[in-house]
């Protein structure tokens, strides 16, 4: 008997019409006496149970109907993803135990013994990623597997003090894992947190917390983005669509040893990005908008000369600016040295082919030929970007009333590649106001100049 493969093509009727099968076979009697399942060891008969349903209801059934099941399974297995192949045939069983004329038929002709067979490839789910770095403002440094609980990805470096941290978080993540279009999480976070290394030359509002703090959250993060990338393969830089970033927390945080130490408080932040390219891709820009605030919402007790006295927000949950990653042209978090409950940033960036006559791309290597737009799998591109910004205590000013803001631009070229990057850039940046002092002009935390960043990565997950 002629064996018939089932492509893991979504529309696998016209596959089977191309065949010729179906327009023969719609009708023919089908005896399914088993399901073969290959490469899913590593999960349960349920899980399998509940995702071939649609084929396991009925044993007794048609050709056509057989494949319309297998199609609905087929979907519910891909829609999991975390099966990078799902490969199914059905083939004839031959060495079936039950005799055939054993088997009640009410069709004029005798149904076909025939079984399914699931090839399935899973993905690695517990994988490890490492990455070197190295930049102008740091030394080189390792992150393996790195979480960053600031929402704008900010590192908190405050002088020589180091942070002891343990906990974790727990909840439920949706996500549409075929689009990738929506993404919801809601949940509770625990933190035990304790600032060793303090001195004399620490601000007040970090010796504050000098001892363990134990920080409990309810989390609510919101993504939703409409992204066409360069390369469906490498998806590593965005040419048109946004992207929409919430997120949202009501915390505690309390001293161990002092309960009257007490901050509550509500955190917000919001990022939107917006992708425009033109010419065939030549010019690519992109905008970038970020706001966030902290609202704390309870006094320090414990204050016996000054009840109104608000308990200062723990370094770690507050925001900064300043860095490569965050904004170049300054210092590391120097936008406001102690960090600051408000914020907002406001960046435009437009990336340029090279042109031909100065940099022509490599030929595709032969592993990615047949992926089309080889050569942008990898995109170098030479960008120009202007950034303005702010992060102010509310205790102090607000946005709107603050007149220290920073800005700055500059140009620069970039590789973009998920494993190894490079970056190198040129930057002019300034403060808006004048130092009240001194009547001059305000530079605190300005690094402009030449800022470059390398960074070579690899992943366990095959």
């Amino acid at each position: 008997m002629v064996e018939l493969q089932v492509n893991t093509n979504p529309d696998l009727k016209s596959k089977l019409i191309e065949e010729q099968y179906l327009q023969e076979s719609n009708n023919l009697p089908i005896y399914l006496t088993k399901i073969e399942v290959v490469g899913g060891e590593s999960f349960s008969n349920q899980f399998f149970q509940n995702l071939l349903s649609p084929i396991l209801q009925n044993g007794d059934l048609t050709f056509i109907q057989l494949v319309n099941k297998i199609k609905s399974s087929q979907s519910k297995l891909i829609e999991t993803g975390i099966f990078d192949k799902v490969a199914i045939q059905i083939l004839p069983d031959n060495f079936y135990s039950l005799s055939s004329n054993k088997i009640k038929s009410y069709n004029n002709e005798p149904s076909l013994l025939t079984k399914v067979l699931i090839d399935l490839s899973a993905i690695n789910l517990s994988n490890n990623q490492g990455f070197f770095n190295f930049n102008n403002e740091e030394y080189l440094n390792l992150k393996l597997n790195h979480i960053n609980h600031n929402f704008n990805e900010n590192n908190e470096t405050w002088q020589d003090t180091k942070q002891e941290i343990i906990g974790g978080k727990l909840g439920l993540l949706y996500g549409n894992s075929t689009t990738n279009d929506l993404s919801v999480f809601t949940g509770f976070q625990l933190l035990k947190r304790n600032l060793i290394n303090l001195d004399d030359g620490n601000f007040d509002s970090i010796k504050f917390f000098n001892g363990q703090f134990l920080k409990s959250s309810i989390l609510n993060q919101l993504k939703y983005q409409k992204i066409e990338y360069l390369h469906d393969q490498s998806k590593n830089f965005p040419k048109n669509g946004y992207e929409l970033l919430f997120n949202g927390e009501i915390s505690s945080n309390q001293e161990q040893l002092n309960t009257n130490n007490l901050n509550e408080f509500i955190k917000t932040d919001l990022s939107i990005n917006l992708y425009k390219s033109l010419f065939n891709e030549f010019f690519t820009t992109k905008f970038q908008a970020q706001l966030g605030g902290i609202y704390s919402f309870n006094n320090n007790n414990n204050d016996s000369n000054n009840n109104n006295k608000l308990t200062p927000i723990h370094p770690s949950d507050k925001f900064y600016l300043g860095g490569y990653n965050s904004f170049p042209g300054f210092s590391k978090n120097s936008v406001e040295l102690q960090g600051g409950d408000q914020y907002y940033k406001l960046q435009t960036t437009l990336y340029s082919k090279i042109p031909t006559l100065l940099y022509a791309p490599p030929p595709p290597s032969a592993s990615t030929i047949g992926l089309g737009n080889e050569q942008d799998l990898n995109p170098l591109r030479i960008y120009a970007t202007g950034i303005i910004g702010n992060v102010v205590n509310s205790s102090k000013a607000n946005l709107l009333e603050d007149e220290n803001g920073a800005i700055s631009y500059g140009f620069g070229l970039k590789y973009f590649n998920n494993w190894a990057n490079f970056d190198i850039g040129y930057f002019f940046s300034k403060r808006l106001a004048f130092n009240n002092d001194t009547n001059s002009v305000n530079t605190a935390g300005i690094k402009d100049g030449l800022h470059f960043s390398i960074s070579i990565g690899g992943s366990n997950n095959n």
